[in-house]
């Protein structure tokens, strides 16, 4: 036995120098072993769909009101969707239902001469006796899906102005132009059939 496990030995009795010797054989093992493979990566769970997402034929129920998703304009930036508006058609009315970047809330909206007859918003927006501001805008993709009007695939812009509960939502894409005035409900409150 070498000086030093002797030592080792009657300093800290024979229970310490066993424990001590396998602490050294497995350091030598692990330099003369081969590596050890990598752990297989883990598959992630899989994850469900969103049970909330809106699609286009989703029916949504509000203040006794359906609303029939028939299409969708999505207005995408830098590779994430900003802003989805689904056209939900009714006899005799033009309305739509926005949808935020978040998802957490949801607009009611119906489409507005006087709102079109402004054309670009600048800095507010005047509509029965509020003045809406700007929450969002900028340039951006749009991309439609489902039962749209024809000719609203490319590059346009939109802007998101909103005073209280009052929401305003303009899209422009070249000469077509949309102009919807309407409520901003949190998603909570609105029923999927």
């Amino acid at each position: 036995m070498d000086p030093i496990s002797l030592g080792l030995l009657m300093a800290i009795g024979a229970g310490g120098m066993a424990a001590a010797v396998r602490i050294r054989k497995r350091r030598e093992e692990g330099r003369d072993a081969p590596p050890k493979p990598a752990p297989a990566p883990r598959a992630e769970p899989r994850r469900e769909a969103d049970p909330n997402a809106l699609k286009v034929g989703d029916v949504l129920l509000w203040m006794g009101e359906e609303f029939w998703l028939s299409g969708e304009l999505k207005m995408v930036r830098e590779g994430a969707s900003v802003l989805r508006v689904f056209p939900a058609p009714e006899k005799g009315r033009d309305r739509w239902v926005g949808l935020s970047a978040k998802g957490d809330t949801l607009h009611f909206l119906d489409r507005d001469a006087a709102l079109e007859a402004i054309g670009w918003p600048g800095t507010e927006v005047p509509s029965q006796g509020l003045v809406l501001r700007p929450v969002e805008q900028g340039a951006c993709a749009v991309a439609p899906s489902g039962e749209v009007e024809a000719g609203w695939e490319g590059v346009g812009r939109y802007a998101l102005y909103r005073a209280m509960e009052t929401v305003a939502v303009f899209v422009e894409m070249g000469p077509k132009r949309l102009a919807l005035r309407g409520k901003s409900v949190p998603r909570r409150l609105v029923e999927k059939l």
